[in-house]
């Protein structure tokens, strides 16, 4: 096998999709704003002022 091959074979089978990483990160905002509903919002108005929302 060359190196493409194994590039295929990870794309393929151990590379998690888009969708999956996604899913897991909404997860977890989820999880941070039932725990700690402060910190998920100071870090989210963090995040707009970083990418001028």
């Amino acid at each position: 096998m060359t190196t493409l091959d194994y590039a295929a074979l990870y794309e393929a089978n151990y590379r998690p999709s888009r969708r999956l990483k996604r899913l897991v990160a909404r997860i977890l905002w989820v999880g941070l704003l039932i725990v700690r509903p402060n910190l998920a919002m100071e870090v989210l108005a963090e995040r707009r002022s970083a990418k001028g929302w």
